[in-house]
């Protein structure tokens, strides 16, 4: 599809390392930044892939590629945008393969990303039929998505692009909690509901894809969501509602096990997490901006600080890290924000 023109939005902005420490622009972290109102609007999340960064975005109902090669001046490659598409949520990729689903149409859309600047649409295939598909993740040919609206796992059979197909699907919950992330793991698929009464984090079989079995649930006052990131056998991960940041132990993929919680305001209700090293970074729904965790003692996470910006980084949603930086995507703000992790934490 063709690139929009971008409307550019400049505002001046409050940014502040913590609620009462605010601090100029030459103390800022900020590397680099992109605000365009129409390419960014509603950024859901920020996926790397070399010198590139895709963003699919929710409100604006599109998939954005933007090279990040110069960190210092980040741009919008391509942006594409379908009927079927909708509001952009879940994405994963194969190579040059892209897997992204729509929250409000129901659909799974493949997508061929070997020219940046124009990506191409190979096939799609509805997701049960209706209902919102928040995250989804990609395995040796198949891709595993909840349907929120369903309380389903669904499983497409996506070895030939064009041609998608449901191969097996799994109640995750028969209560009113709705299947929102989910992460693989050995044979398992460990999915995150949300706005329940009781949520819970949901373990499934998938050793065999076309006959996945949901063979246990854990659940704890701040169990919920389970958005996050492995690393070696511990998932880290948070809770946006009870501004909870959560550490699983998954050696045991089949049987995870709550290890370490730290539940703070500060957080300002986390909606991702991304590791790198000692370091968990958390997007701030409500902080409008980032949360730094210490895990170099995983048993006792902590709170380390965090950085906001009222305007440029408002209601982030999306991070993702590599080597010094951090690339950060908020959804009111319009706005990929580039940051160096060192500078995150000075004072």
């Amino acid at each position: 599809m063709m690139l929009q023109r971008p409307l550019f939005v400049f505002a001046f902005a409050v940014i502040c390392l913590t609620s009462n420490q605010p601090v100029t622009a030459a103390d800022s972290p900020v590397v680099g930044k992109l605000v365009d109102a129409v390419n960014l609007v509603g950024a859901e999340d920020v996926y790397l892939d070399g010198d590139y960064a895709y963003v699919p975005c929710r409100l604006g109902q599109r998939l954005t590629v933007c090279s990040i090669k110069d960190p210092a001046h980040p741009k919008v490659v391509s942006s594409f945008s379908h009927p079927l598409l909708g509001a952009a949520s879940g994405f994963d990729r194969d190579g040059n393969t892209i897997y992204v689903t729509s929250m409000n149409s129901s659909q799974l859309l493949i997508l061929d990303a070997t020219d940046k600047t124009n990506l191409r649409l190979l096939g799609s295939v509805a997701v049960g039929g209706k209902g919102r598909l928040y995250k989804l993740a990609y395995r040796d040919g198949y891709c595993f998505i909840p349907n929120a609206d369903l309380r389903k796992l669904f499983v497409v059979d996506v070895r030939n692009p064009q041609a998608p197909k449901i191969a097996g699907t799994v109640t995750v919950t028969t209560e009113n909690d709705e299947p929102f992330s989910i992460m693989l793991r050995g044979d398992f698929a460990l999915v995150g509901t949300i706005r329940g009464k009781q949520s819970r984090l949901a373990v499934i079989d998938i050793s065999n894809p076309t006959q996945p079995r949901l063979t246990t649930q854990v659940f704890g006052p701040e169990i919920g969501h389970v958005s996050g990131h492995v690393l070696d056998d511990l998932y880290y991960s948070v809770n946006w509602d009870k501004n909870a940041f959560l550490i699983f132990d998954v050696a045991d993929a089949g049987n995870p096990k709550l290890y370490a919680k730290l539940v703070d305001k500060r957080l300002g209700a986390p909606n991702r997490c991304v590791v790198s090293g000692d370091r968990a970074y958390l997007p701030m729904v409500d902080g409008n901006g980032i949360a730094v965790v210490d895990i170099s003692d995983p048993e006792k996470p902590q709170f380390v600080t965090s950085f906001r910006d009222h305007v440029l980084m408002q209601k982030t949603y999306g991070a993702a890290v590599r080597d010094d930086l951090l690339y950060v995507a908020s959804r009111d703000g319009s706005s990929l924000v580039i940051i160096d992790r060192d500078q995150l934490e000075k004072k």
